[in-house]
This record gives C-alpha cells, structure tokens and sequence, in this order.
C-alpha cells in the first residue's frame, strides 16, 4: 500500500487518484498547506508520494517540496504544473521527481504513481533485513572517471558488507571494469544475455570474484556481440542481481544510451561524476533536466566534482551555478588514480592515495546512508 498526500491539488486529480487500487489517499487544501513538520514512524499515515501543486505559486511549491525533500529524502514529491524547461530544471534543483500537467492521462498517471512506488527506499531496521540498493553511475561525457568511481565505491561498500556487493560493467559496447580490476573473467555480460536473465542463481554464477569481497558482472571484450540486446533485457538483469545482494553498482556509459535509462528504472540512488569543464557541466545541467521529463532521475541522487583543481578558473560556486544544483563530494586532481588505473589496482588502496580515499569514502558514506554515523562505524 503507497500512501499519497495530494496538496493544493485541483479535486479532479485527486478523484483520479483515489480511484487507482493500492494507495491510501489524503487531500489538503491551499489554506492548509503549511511547511509539514513531525511525520513520525508511527503515525497511521506517512506518505510516500506528495503531489504538491496547481493552487499554490510556483515559488510556493518549490519552497514546500524543498523542506520536504531536505527533511525527508524518502519522500517522492511531484510538482503539478504546466511544465517548461526553467521550471523541471527549478524543481529538480528543489528534490523534485519531476512535473508533470493535472490533464496528464489516467494510464500514464498510474503508471507514474507504480514508478515513484517502486522507488520508494524501504528503512532498514536494527532487527530486519537491509534494504537493497541499485546505484546507477553516470555522467553525459566519457573519460570523467565515472568508471573509476564506479569500482571504488563498489570496493568501499564491500568493506563495510563483504560479499553483498555486485559491479555490473553494463557499457555494452567499450566497458572496462576487467581492465581497471584486472580481472580475467571466465564469462562476460554476453553470457548473462544468452542465458536468459531470468534465472537468479544462473545469474550468480557468472559473476567473477574481486579479492576486495566483492563480485563483478564484467563487460563483453566484442562490442558486436550484444547489439540485439534491449532494455528490458537490461532492467531485468539489474533487477534479478538487487533481489540477490544488498548493493548493486552500476557502471554506464557516457551518455544517455539504452542501458543507462534502463538500469536508472531500477534505480535508488544515482551517481552523477562531472570534471570542472564548461561543455561537460552543461551537459550534465541537460542530462538532468531530460531524466527528470522522463521520471527516470532517482530521489536520491549525489553530484561527484572529479580531478579538481583550482588552475580550471572555475570555483564550486562557478560548478554549481552552472549546474544549478549542488555539488555532494569533490574528488581531487590526482596523478597516482590513473597510475592505479593503469596497474590494474583500487585507487582506494593506496597508501599515497589517501585524500583520493577519503573522498571517495565520503561518496560512499553517502550512498549507503552513513553520514551520521560516529567514526569507526561502518565504512572506514
């Protein structure tokens, strides 16, 4: 059951809405939509979902969800609206999904409210499982060392979750994963599609072991032999591995190709990586405006600036503004990370590296919620 709050909304759409089995529904009008505060545990209705929107003013409605969203990232708010690009890029900026219109149709609304369900983070318990996560790495240019932040951070949550970590090399065509970890696979992502990717423990055993105690879905080395490959091949794949360990990294290529809006359907957390160059920060402002449209841009998202470094004339301030939303973790420019690259080893795990490691500590930290932990408590 998905519980969904409806604020300020036009009485059409919540009709619409409570007549879908499967959500529990509450309504509050403009005069009653004051900053919400005190959403605890145990009341007999939280909300997943917030759709906040056409009767209040646009300013209004980015101020509610940005409280919303800062005090309560699990939330998934909805801005309803009439879209244009300066106002998806405004709300992404505030934590929202994404906007859409009240005409929106009846299938296309359910369709929303089953995507933002399914996203929703299930809180993890002292006594109960671990939640599982799906982190999507990604970035709208190549060569920004989104592959090298993808198994870095792979190896940090294996440290504090030894063998419930999983990298997928899903870059098709020209991915690297073996190459950086030195890996000699006996199989490749092409043995995962040949043999369906339906069969969970089928699916295990083509993983090649890390010695950091964690597992690799390495990528094919012949870019011609997955092109009858489709999305939903792909999103299965991502899903079958989720239900199996408890994170899922996700290595992409650059761009917004098929695999990456597939696995970004199973996502709960995104990995943005970016250099401090204008073309590349521009496009990454545009990659994340066109994912927001498509409501495939996870609530939890976090912003790596790579390779800093003052000479670019470009401060974080600079990085922000043009990104237009805040920048999580900066990684400094490092020669010893390509020469760790090339010698087949974690950039994590060297002993000169160790600004390099705390900085990808800090993405990982925050990926697997252990920011407020006291030091010496999970990830080290």
């Amino acid at each position: 059951m998905t519980d969904v709050l409806l604020v300020a909304v036009d009485r059409d759409l919540v009709n619409r809405v409570a007549a879908f089995d499967g959500f529990r529904v509450v309504s509050i009008g403009r005069e009653n939509s004051r900053i919400p505060s005190g959403y605890a545990p145990d009341m007999a209705f939280k909300p997943d979902v917030i759709f906040v929107g056409s009767e209040l003013s646009t300013d209004r409605a980015l101020e509610y969800a940005r409280v919303v969203t800062s005090e309560y990232p699990e939330i998934s708010v909805i801005m309803v609206a009439e879209s244009d690009t300066d106002l998806v890029h405004r709300a992404t900026a505030a934590g929202i999904r994404g906007v859409i219109d009240s005409r929106i149709s009846d299938p296309d609304l359910l369709a929303l409210l089953d995507r933002v369900g399914h996203d929703i983070k299930p809180a993890a318990s002292s006594s109960g499982p671990q939640p599982h996560q799906v982190i999507v790495v990604a970035s709208p240019k190549g060569g920004v060392g989104k592959s090298t932040t993808a198994v870095n951070v792979a190896a940090l949550l294996a440290e504090s979750a030894p063998g419930e970590v999983v990298l997928i090399d899903l870059d098709l065509q020209f991915g690297d994963v073996a190459t950086l970890l030195d890996l000699q696979p006996a199989y490749t992502i092409t043995d995962a599609f040949a043999s369906g990717v339906d069969d969970s423990m089928r699916l295990r055993t083509l993983l090649t072991p890390h010695p950091g105690n964690f597992y690799v879905l390495c990528g094919s080395e012949n870019p011609a032999e997955n092109g009858r490959v489709t999305g939903d091949q792909m999103r299965k794949l991502v899903h079958h591995y989720s239900a199996s360990f408890r994170f899922v990294v996700v290595d992409t290529p650059a761009g917004l190709h098929e695999e990456t809006l597939a696995s970004l359907e199973e996502a709960t957390d995104v990995i943005l990586v970016a250099t401090i160059d204008v073309a590349c920060l521009r496009a990454m402002r545009r990659e994340v405006d066109v994912l927001a449209e498509l409501f495939l841009l996870p609530q939890r998202r976090h912003v790596v600036l790579n390779r800093a470094d003052r000479r670019s004339g470009l401060t974080e301030r600079d990085v922000e503004r043009i990104l237009g939303i805040p920048v999580d973790v900066v990684i400094p420019v490092s020669e010893g990370v390509a020469l760790s690259a090339n010698r087949g080893e974690l950039a994590i795990a060297s002993k000169k590296l160790k600004d390099i490691r705390k900085s990808f500590t800090d993405v990982a930290r925050k990926v697997a919620d252990l920011t407020n932990q006291r030091p010496g408590e999970g990830l080290r």
